[in-house]
């Protein structure tokens, strides 16, 4: 039987993320759930991962449904730590539920899927010469976000909404913005965006391409699986 296990910058399980990428697996997969953050309290994260000031930023959530906010760089410190348990622990891949981009990270054995790379590849490729509206959780994001989608042109415009508002507004509103200066397709630019925020814009009535990672990641993982 082979294992997968989800990753998480935040506290595990994140069903919420994975269910998207878990309804699109062959059968027989055996699947775990891993944290950065797990075990730690509120206070514990935000003495060893609190935001640095002029550092990189990155979203998650907490087990009791609280959101954090966290630095970017010693998540990634951290993060290699959780990847050699995974593995230790028996995992033939792994997949990292977060879009930010983590450099150096390896594995001896087990495949490592890093949504940042697979879904800024498969953009580029399946949209290519479209204008690409994005959007990320934070203001804080849009100048690493605008770094990371620069390869893909033209080039993309960016607008900000947090995937775990209590409504779908402020996405509304930034999907229209984009629209408005000519989008062709929205990338929403992290993990915690999924099938309830494409619905919630096509209720609205927004009927251009959307793409979630959850969703690029779910089709693209079988293969590896069977």
């Amino acid at each position: 039987m082979r294992e997968l296990t989800f990753l998480t910058i935040g506290q595990a399980p994140r069903r919420d993320l994975s269910e998207p990428i878990e309804a699109q697996l062959p059968p027989g997969v055996r699947v775990r759930h891993v944290g950065v953050l797990d075990g730690l309290t509120r206070p514990g994260i935000e003495e060893r991962f609190g935001p640095v000031e002029g550092g990189g930023t990155l979203l998650s959530r907490l087990a009791d449904g609280g959101t954090v906010t966290l630095d970017a760089e010693a998540v990634g410190a951290a993060l290699q730590g959780c990847v050699d348990r995974a593995e230790g622990e028996g995992a033939d891949v792994i997949v990292l539920l977060c879009t930010g981009e983590f450099s150096g990270l390896r594995t001896r054995r087990a495949r490592l899927i890093e949504p940042d790379a697979l879904v800024t590849g498969y953009v580029a490729t399946v949209l290519r010469g479209s204008r690409i509206g994005v959007v990320v959780p934070l203001a804080e994001q849009v100048a690493a976000a605008r770094e990371k989608w620069q390869p893909v042109g033209p080039q993309p415009a960016f607008a900000t909404a947090s995937p775990y508002a209590c409504d779908h507004t402020a996405l509304r509103a930034a999907a229209r913005t984009h629209l408005a200066a000519g989008a062709q397709a929205l990338m929403l630019d992290c993990m915690g965006y999924g099938t309830r925020h494409r619905q919630a814009l096509r209720d609205a009535g927004i009927a251009v391409p959307v793409l979630t990672p959850g969703a690029v990641v779910g089709a693209a993982l079988g293969p590896l699986l069977v």
